[in-house]
């Protein structure tokens, strides 16, 4: 670049010549004193040999602020403070404006210099009409230099457009959660072949052709994000932002995946709790919800507004583990309550195991041994011990300190083992268990010790009821059916009931109609069924005794 020689305080200076004074040696004088206010921009490189065949959209964002002088900053309202090299200039230029703004720079990076009347926004976001002319650089077909000066406002009613879309830009940018801007032009012709092609489910199609949702990522841009997107994102400025959407999805593409496919299915609107990746490579726990313009409106833009949980994800967190803790000392209370029932379950596979060790022992000392016998008894000394291993087994589940463990479940089976645990207590009590079990449910996604940990609360507490109200009819019903695509368990007892002035609080903590009760065992079975995406809930149609209506999920496969 050429330099310019100058006299600082009696001593020639020679400093490099910027690109705004360098444009002055090529445009007419006589224009260039009239049109004042200099922009050196650059058209985005990738574009190859003609720019006016981009959407204009894509042409704004990509081209790039080099150099201005001061009374274009003037006229752009900026500081000596404000650092605008490398700002797009789409930033720049109003919507209404981008069409007149485009068809400039196409014209002059073909060699056609022309003036027009253009709004443009001050760096406040203010318009501000300007007088435009587009000329390109002769050592460089990318840069082109913008000279203008400042003139009226359009006509009235574009005046009042520009000052909406101001209203506009001040609350988008003042709105107290993050917002995007997303330009999804990119995908028009994939969506168009897919509806072609006869798709209904998109997310599925792209399942099955994970290339086109390759495609999908790198076509759909981010047109403009307010301030609260950089802070929450770890960007230096807006224009860190504007780009494919890809690099923000990585942690949770299936997101992405299920928001173009409610597009596509012609939402209004999609919400889903996710996961974003920042520009500082940070991963954000957001509530997200995507404003989608109308089906017919195709190269509508997007609007997605997004809502940082982190804190509250966190605290689910240490909630979670709390409720862990407080579930494992119930079962350990319970355990211990439950002492004579273990050691009752325990001492019929370990007599057994005596028997027939004894009689095993009598068959081989006779003479000649009873082989075939001594070996029948040690098959039935090895069910025995099976037997007490699966005891044990099952009290060891209930009393070791270990997160939930989520997966398919046989509900019946574990109701089956927790009646075996609560036998010798309900007869003690002279009450009767009764097990309606309907065959060949589906299992349910949750964890089984928990899922038994409700029952147990659920079957003693009717015991209790029943027998400190001495109830002649002791009885309680645990049943089981499938409705649509949830399990339902009624736990039902021929109790004293639960008055109706009570109903309201059964759930709320430390709320107790026992004698030396703590009121913690079912706020902790509504917290554990809650967790397993399930409810709980007292039946107050049931006038013969209490009834608990239970619903959980079913399991599904991915």
């Amino acid at each position: 670049m050429d330099a310019v020689a100058h006299v600082r305080e009696g001593v020639q200076v020679i400093e490099p010549e910027s690109p705004v004074m360098a444009s002055r040696q090529w445009i007419e004088p006589a224009l260039a004193d009239q049109l004042v206010g200099r922009w050196c921009i650059e058209l985005p490189h990738r574009y190859g040999s003609g720019a006016d065949d981009l959407p204009i959209e894509e042409l704004l964002v990509g081209t790039r602020l080099l150099d201005l002088n001061d009374e274009a900053r003037r006229l752009m309202r900026a500081s000596p403070a404000d650092d605008l090299s490398g700002a797009s200039l789409a930033r720049f230029v109003v919507t209404s404006s981008r069409p007149a703004m485009a068809e400039l720079l196409a014209k002059a990076r073909v060699g056609r210099t022309e003036a027009t009347h253009l709004c443009l926004l001050t760096a406040q976001g203010a318009p501000v009409g300007i007088r435009l002319l587009a000329a390109r650089m002769p050592e460089n077909a990318d840069r082109l230099v913008l000279m203008g000066s400042e003139s009226p406002l359009p006509d009235a009613g574009l005046d009042e457009l520009i000052k909406s879309e101001e209203r506009y830009r001040r609350l988008f940018q003042r709105m107290p959660i993050a917002l995007w801007r997303v330009d999804p032009r990119g995908v028009k012709t994939l969506l168009g072949d897919a509806r072609d092609a006869g798709v209904t489910d998109l997310v599925a199609h792209f399942n099955r052709h994970p290339e086109l949702f390759e495609l999908a990522m790198d076509s759909i841009t981010i047109a403009e994000v307010n301030d609260l997107t950089v802070q929450l994102f770890g960007g230096r400025s807006s224009l860190d932002f504007i780009r494919p959407i890809r690099s923000y999805w990585k942690a949770r593409p299936d997101t992405l995946r299920r928001v173009i496919g409610a597009r596509y299915r012609g939402l209004p609107q999609y919400t889903e709790e996710t996961q974003v990746c920042g520009i500082d490579g940070r991963v954000v726990d957001v509530v997200m919800s995507m404003a989608f313009p109308p089906p017919h409106d195709i190269d509508g833009d997007c609007l997605v507004g997004m809502i940082d949980i982190t804190d509250r994800r966190q605290a689910e967190t240490q909630l979670r583990k709390v409720q862990d803790e407080f579930a494992r000392s119930a079962r350990i209370s319970m355990l211990s309550e439950l002492t004579a029932s273990i050691a009752h379950e325990l001492r019929q596979p370990l007599a057994a195991i005596t028997t027939y060790g004894d009689a095993t022992a009598r068959w081989l000392a006779a003479s000649p041994p009873a082989v075939d016998r001594a070996l029948k008894g040690l098959e039935s000394i090895g069910r025995a011990s099976d037997r007490a291993s699966a005891i044990i087994q099952r009290i060891h589940r209930m009393a070791i300190n270990e997160a939930a463990e989520f997966t398919s479940v046989n509900l019946n089976a574990a109701i089956a083992d927790t009646a075996v645990f609560v036998k010798h207590d309900l007869q003690a009590r002279q009450v009767e268990l009764i097990l309606d079990l309907e065959d060949g449910l589906p299992p349910v996604f949750g964890d089984e010790v928990q899922l038994q940990q409700v029952m147990h609360n659920l079957i003693r507490n009717s015991a209790q009821a029943i027998a400190d109200a001495q109830c002649q009819l002791r009885c309680i019903t645990v049943s089981t059916a499938r409705r649509d695509e949830h399990l339902e368990v009624l736990v039902e007892d021929t109790g004293p009931g639960i008055p109706s002035e009570q109903a309201s609080k059964m759930f709320a903590a430390f709320e107790t109609t026992k004698l030396g009760g703590m009121g913690i065992g079912l706020t902790l079975c509504r917290s554990i069924v809650t967790s397993h995406g399930g409810t709980i809930d007292l039946d107050m149609s049931f006038t013969d005794g209490a009834r608990f209506r239970i619903a959980l999920p079913l399991y599904a496969r991915s």
